[in-house]
């Protein structure tokens, strides 16, 4: 039996959202660590090691959009982990309860683009 190898496709979706997630969190990080002062300013209860570790968890926002961009399968499950993480990072910093659920769009767009195509990641 000859079993047919089938070709791996992102589909738009799948890479737009990707290319958005990799640019958005890259100035995030830039915003995170070289003006932390403007998140402080939005958020006064923020302790600047909350705002730094906010930056680091953007930086590895990104290497987790390469990840899945590269079909590992633990890159979506860490994505959803960071989701999370941000919820409960928005209502510690004071963003409010709105605001912070807003913040879980990102992983249930992140499961509407990949839910047909699990088989791929590894």
């Amino acid at each position: 039996m000859v079993k047919m190898i089938e070709e791996k496709k992102r589909g738009f979706w799948l890479t737009a959202f990707l290319v958005f997630m990799m640019v958005i969190n890259l100035l995030s990080v830039f915003v995170y660590f070289l003006n932390p002062d403007m998140i402080i300013t939005a958020f006064p209860k923020t302790p600047f090691g909350v705002v730094y570790l906010l930056g680091g968890v953007s930086l590895f926002n990104v290497f987790l959009a390469i990840s899945i961009w590269m079909w590992k399968k633990i890159a979506i499950y860490g994505f959803y982990v960071v989701v999370i993480f941000g919820f409960l990072m928005n209502l510690y910093i004071g963003v409010g309860l709105i605001g912070s659920l807003s913040g879980l769009i990102g992983g249930i767009i992140l499961f509407l683009v990949t839910k047909n195509k699990m088989q791929y990641f590894v």
